[in-house]
């Protein structure tokens, strides 16, 4: 196996975390999805947290509460990985590839404010969810990239 960074950081891990990473992704958008489908994606209208802040919330704001919670949990996890590819690795094009995930997902972060600031106006849901695939693809492609990296 090819190692992709300093240390010989394993291409295999980095395949799996950003696999980890992606799932939380898709995770994200299959609530979101189902958000909209059952018509509560204003049901929570401060944001970021919903009216109990970080308490577990009322029956009527949970799924919408949980999608917000899976978006800082990948957060969280994207903004490290990409902060440690760029610190810790040798490898421009991955590093390059979390900066722009990281980018999207900053740019996620405010279309999700602004689709509960603007109550759902149309434009902006779409927005929020063609950036939300755009990351999804950007770390496809960056998955894609590793796993042939990984071939003997």
């Amino acid at each position: 196996m090819k190692s992709i960074g300093q240390d010989g950081f394993p291409s295999k891990s980095l395949f799996i975390i950003t696999f980890m990473i992606l799932s939380l992704i898709f995770s994200i958008m299959i609530v979101g999805v189902y958000l909209s489908s059952i018509h509560q994606g204003y049901s929570c209208k401060t944001w970021p947290l919903c009216p109990n802040g970080f308490d577990f919330p009322p029956k009527e704001y949970f799924y919408e509460h949980f999608h917000r919670f899976l978006g800082l949990i990948l957060a969280i996890s994207l903004f490290s990985f990409t902060a440690f590819s760029v610190i810790k690795l040798r490898n421009r094009n991955f590093s390059i590839k979390l900066l722009i995930a990281s980018t999207l997902l900053v740019s996620q972060i405010i279309l999700g404010w602004a689709v509960i600031a603007t109550k759902l106006q149309p434009l902006v849901v779409a927005s929020h969810l063609s950036t939300g695939i755009a990351l999804f693809g950007i770390l496809v492609v960056t998955l894609i990239s590793l796993q042939h990296k990984m071939k003997p």
